[in-house]
This record gives structure tokens, C-alpha cells and sequence, in this order.
């Protein structure tokens, strides 16, 4: 059963402003990571720590997707898309 997934209005704003190559590739690792069983025991996922623990990122190249697992509902809410090293200061 795969995974749902939710974008906040601020991640789909940033989605839309990419390049087609960039949402293309960002689109298809995020299908990819809800269609497994466990998102969070993917190779490009994380878990976060300090501020934003209990938050996980998806690396696709050089951008960053945080997002949140919701496991009585099966979704992955995304809350932020941004490049490295910007994404940990918002």
C-alpha cells in the first residue's frame, strides 16, 4: 500500500518555481519514497536532529526535502524544498 503525499503551500510554491528538469526528478524520488513499505529506511533519507527532530530529508541532488511522516493516516507531509544548505535555516 503506498504512501500519500501532502505538500505544504510553501514547498509546492518552490516546486513550481523549478526548472521542468528539477520537479521531474524531485516528483519521481518522491514516488519512489511512497511507494516503500518504510520511507525512512530509504538510502537518500535522514532523520533529523536539534530543532527539526522528528523531521526527515530526502536528498535529490542538490536539493533538500524535509518532510514528516504521518503513520495513522500513511502520509508524507512535505513542508520544505530547498537547495543544500538553505533548507536548515528557514
Amino acid at each position: 500500500m503506498n504512501w500519500q503525499i501532502k505538500l505544504s503551500s510553501q514547498a509546492e510554491r518552490y516546486y513550481l518555481k523549478l526548472s521542468a528538469d528539477t520537479r521531474k526528478r524531485i516528483k519521481q524520488s518522491l514516488i519512489d519514497l511512497s511507494a516503500t513499505e518504510f520511507p525512512v529506511l530509504r538510502p537518500n533519507v535522514k532523520s533529523l536532529v536539534g530543532k527539526l527532530e522528528g523531521f526527515h530529508r530526502l536528498r535529490v541532488g542538490r536539493y533538500r526535502i524535509i518532510f514528516s511522516i504521518l503513520e495513522d493516516i500513511r502520509t508524507i507531509a512535505v513542508v520544505n524544498i530547498f537547495p543544500r544548505g538553505d533548507v536548515y535555516k528557514k
